[in-house]
């Protein structure tokens, strides 16, 4: 429970938009309020007239934490390749220091925090395709409907400049909570048809897996990912609310985020956690190795055992789990994780799982750390510039946001981030999805194609379309 009182709240205003007079420097306050449960979907659709093109949503694989956020207060943005992490951090920390008013300590994940991701190469030439995405992108989302652990709280982040009062604020805000808070809103939920299916060079991306191999036997490197892009439009404009609400309920065990940028919309349901920080405590996933789920429990079961004992997958795994392993190693006074790796199972494909936690160092942050682990070699491959450096040159695909590291801060420095994959690119009735595979020495360019039409089921079903049969 958070308890801001009235006069709190006006004193709080009051004392920033004085400081913005007098300094001339604008102040962020956030207000945090407790508020009825209502659906994310119902917050996203009720701020859509006004907030339009500025919409963000998150929510953990148990839905522990969810938050849905509209408008911006501030954004944080930088096309330096080779700085991007950095820019990012030390914005994000003059921001907090010099313009975040702290006056109460709020709950995990509400107040002011900021929200958006990177590209997955800042050196690979950019398409039109993400032209509204660049290499960083975050921002202060204006108004938040946060649930942590069935507690429901909404946010305002409230810039206060100079120029206006106190009680124009007020007011705003108010206004805003009655129309975002509308609980007896119904999303729509009218169903799409697809219309036309696309595939992007599908033959030449199985040459290129022929190239990687080749590659790999010579000892260039052990493992890339490779990844392709399917097309498909559909007959009618596609909605956030309704392809985020399907999402949650098909994948209950992976992430679901969407950004908005304009008309455009990066969303997806991801199972795999890049990067998490509470206080001193970091938590990774390596995800890695997969094959399809079973018609039943028979046969999903006898596909699991499979998945364990493959030698080919089994290999794959344990490059990822070597990296982040090393990589954690270095930020961290200690790490532990389990020796063999489980299954994690999604919807339509179980993964090969490896959870790694740690204590961080104390000079080390969350985005230093993300900056270190990206991409892992479930993403990119090893050694990581070697793969990297293959995958701009052979890959004919723009991944630009996609299997790239997206998640959000608070300003305890505290947050969490994953790998963009599972995901596609939005804009009115056409969608661009995005799946990738790990080629080692041994890879079979149709199985890898097979398993690039499995993995683009998630996003698929969420907008409607035709799912790849995986029986």
């Amino acid at each position: 429970m958070i308890a801001m009182t009235e006069s709190f709240i006006q004193k709080t205003l009051q004392d920033a938009s004085d400081f913005a007079k007098e300094t001339g420097m604008p102040k962020l306050v956030s207000i945090v309020k407790d508020v009825h449960k209502m659906s994310p979907q119902t917050f996203l659709m009720n701020g859509k007239r006004v907030y339009n093109g500025d919409r963000f949503l998150w929510s953990n694989p148990d839905r522990s934490y969810t938050f849905a956020g509209v408008g911006v207060s501030h954004i944080f943005t930088t096309d330096n390749a080779d700085g991007r992490f950095q820019d990012i951090e030390r914005e994000w920390k003059r921001f907090n220091e010099q313009t975040v008013v702290h006056s109460i300590s709020y709950p995990y994940g509400t107040g002011p925090l900021i929200v958006g991701g990177f590209s997955f190469d800042p050196n690979k030439q950019s398409t039109n395709l993400w032209n509204k995405f660049p290499s960083a992108k975050f921002v202060i989302p204006a108004f938040l409907y946060t649930v942590v652990n069935d507690q429901a709280y909404f946010t305002a982040n409230v810039m206060v400049h100079p120029h206006k009062e106190v009680h124009d604020y007020i007011k705003e805000v108010e206004e805003a909570e009655k129309m975002l808070l509308n609980f007896t809103t119904i999303p729509e939920k009218s169903s799409s048809i697809m219309v036309n299916r696309h595939e992007i060079e599908p033959d030449k991306w199985k040459k290129t897996i022929q190239k990687a191999t080749s590659a790999i036997k010579r000892d260039e490197f052990e493992k890339v990912v490779l990844a392709r892009e399917l097309r498909v439009t559909f007959d009618q404009e596609l909605q956030l609310e309704q392809i985020t609400d399907r999402l949650m309920a098909e994948q209950p065990t992976s992430y679901v985020f969407a950004i908005e940028q304009g008309e455009n919309c990066f969303l997806g349901a991801s199972p795999e956690r890049l990067v998490k920080k509470v206080k001193d405590k970091v938590y990774s996933t390596c995800l890695a190795g997969s094959i399809r789920r079973g018609k039943d429990e028979e046969e999903d079961g006898v596909l699991g055992k499979e998945l364990l004992t493959d030698e080919k997958n089994l290999i794959e795994h344990d490059v990822v789990v070597h990296m982040i392993k090393e990589a954690m190693n270095e930020y961290c006074e200690w790490i532990e994780s389990p020796s063999h790796p489980a299954l994690y199972k999604t919807k339509h494909i179980q993964h090969l799982y490896t959870p790694v936690e740690g204590e961080m160092k104390k000079d080390h942050t969350l985005l230093s750390l993300v900056e270190h682990l990206h991409p892992t070699p479930a993403l990119g491959g090893y050694p990581k510039r070697t793969s990297v450096e293959f995958i701009r040159d052979v890959e004919r695909l723009d991944r630009g946001w996609y299997a790239a590291p997206i998640g959000w801060m608070d300003v305890e420095g505290n947050g969490e981030f994953i790998v963009g994959i599972r995901s596609g690119l939005v804009k009115k009735n056409e969608a661009s999805l995005f799946a990738g595979c790990g080629i080692v020495a041994d890879s079979d360019p149709e199985s890898e194609y097979e398993e690039t039409n499995i993995k683009f089921n998630p996003m698929l079903s969420a907008l409607g379309g035709a799912t790849h049969d995986t029986h």
